[in-house]
């Protein structure tokens, strides 16, 4: 399934970050941002900042930020396509699919598997490099 890029620049203008992080991360007003608890690393002081203006999160702790499509990914732990659908259904928005043919989808699937392959090679060079230090 393949998700036109237009309807998920539409559906990230409908939504509204404060809201979406608001449902797992206490915030409180922090100048033009709100700041709250990292929900991805422990901490005792706020360092996660969510930008109402931009629409956007940043913890300046451990460095994770992105757009809220990307705060229900790694905090859901859900695809990329089941957190655009919640989103979606948020706003009352129904997700269009794309058709694509098949040899397209098979090209697709192999580009997929040959990144795979080279994030894991490159993996494996990380542990050995750390490993000779």
């Amino acid at each position: 399934m393949a998700i036109p890029p237009s309807f998920i620049q539409e559906l990230l203008s409908r939504v509204d970050i404060v809201e979406v992080v608001g449902r797992y991360v206490p915030l409180r007003k922090g100048g033009v941002n709100l700041m709250g608890l990292c929900p991805f690393h422990g901490e005792k002081t706020p360092s996660f900042s969510v930008s109402p203006g931009k629409q956007f999160f940043h913890c300046f702790g451990c460095g994770k930020h992105g757009d809220a499509i990307g705060f229900l990914m790694e905090h859901t732990g859900v695809s990329f396509i089941e957190a655009v659908k919640d989103l979606a259904q948020q706003v009352g928005l129904a997700v269009p699919e794309e058709d694509v043919p098949p040899q397209e989808r098979a090209r697709a699937a192999a580009q997929r598997r040959h990144q795979a392959t080279l994030t894991e090679v490159l993996r494996k060079a990380e542990d050995a490099f750390k490993a000779q230090l």
